[in-house]
């Protein structure tokens, strides 16, 4: 499966509640691992064949002697028990047949069946995971089937009837914080490293800002809407202003698909407008979140808050 990386810049100022847009521009370019997008903001989602048996007849005498007579009765007497030992046989070979076949009709319906049999499981913001199972069956001696194995075949997440609010993706946020603490850390060291490059000042971690960022990317991982608008369709500078950030100079990295702090961190210096944002001189604090795609992969979805008060 092909992986891109995308990049979308936007500038807004917040103060007092006004806002005005400095700059918007977008940029894609193909990355061989990933997707990120970033925003710079300043703005406060059974048959028997039934063989019939051989008969054997034998003509009727017309002539008077008692000795033929007898012996044809004991021919006849002769040719039905022939007759009957072939009718056994024939009705022994007749009942595999049919056994045979009933036991494949059997291993067919089971098989069609299960290969049917779907699970859905709601996970959590409305968000549904699709599974189909399929058993397989074994001949036990006794001729009984039994299931030996069972193997999901088809695993789709459907995000069709997502949404969270905040306070729904909070308890996630605060989990994940801790979860991905050894992340954060790294994304932290990695991006002032680059600043340090640069002779910018560091960055310091704001741990409230650090749960609003996870709960960010918690969003984007569940709805899969990985642009700089919410599912909701407001702005992703919304989570910053209803929860204490209201004015000063903000911006958003995001990114997907990358699988440490490492290789996203690369994805966003390669990006301008990514590196940006990291090197932008007025930002004094930054947050950072880490989430988990539900889909079977598991890939991680990241976000940057970066914010100069």
């Amino acid at each position: 499966m092909k992986k891109k990386i995308i990049a979308a810049t936007l500038a807004v100022m917040i103060s007092a509640g006004l806002c005005a847009c400095e700059k918007n521009a977008d940029e894609k370019a193909t990355e061989s691992d990933a997707q990120a997008v970033s925003s710079t903001v300043t703005e406060a989602v059974s048959q028997a064949s039934t063989t019939a048996p051989v008969t054997t007849t034998v003509p009727a005498t017309t002539e008077p002697t008692t000795a033929k007579q007898t012996t044809t009765k004991k021919i006849v007497t002769t040719t039905k028990k022939v007759a009957t030992t072939v009718r056994k046989a024939l009705t022994t070979k007749t009942v595999t047949e049919e056994k045979t076949e009933k036991r494949t009709k059997i291993n067919s319906l089971l098989e069609r069946r299960n290969e049917e049999e779907s699970v859905s499981t709601d996970l959590k913001y409305g968000v549904l995971r699709h599974q189909v199972i399929t058993t397989y069956y074994e001949e036990q001696p006794d001729g009984t089937e039994k299931a030996v194995r069972t193997e999901v075949t088809a695993d789709v997440i459907d995000r069709t009837f997502y949404f969270a609010t905040y306070n729904d993706l909070l308890p996630a946020a605060k989990q994940n914080r801790e979860t991905y603490r050894s992340e954060i850390r790294e994304i932290l060291k990695i991006i002032n490293g680059y600043r340090a490059e640069g002779g910018l000042e560091p960055l310091t971690l704001n741990e409230d800002l650090t749960i609003i960022a996870c709960a960010r990317a918690e969003e984007i991982a569940w709805s899969g809407n990985h642009t700089h608008t919410r599912p909701n369709y407001s702005s992703c500078f919304t989570l910053m202003r209803e929860n204490g950030f209201e004015k000063g100079t903000a911006g958003e990295n995001i990114g997907w698909g990358f699988s440490d702090p490492g290789s996203v961190c690369e994805a966003w210096k390669e990006s301008e407008t990514h590196y940006e944002n990291i090197m932008n001189p007025k930002f004094t604090e930054v947050g950072i979140g880490v989430a988990a795609d539900p889909d079977k992969d598991r890939n991680l979805c990241w976000s940057q808050y970066f914010y100069a008060g």
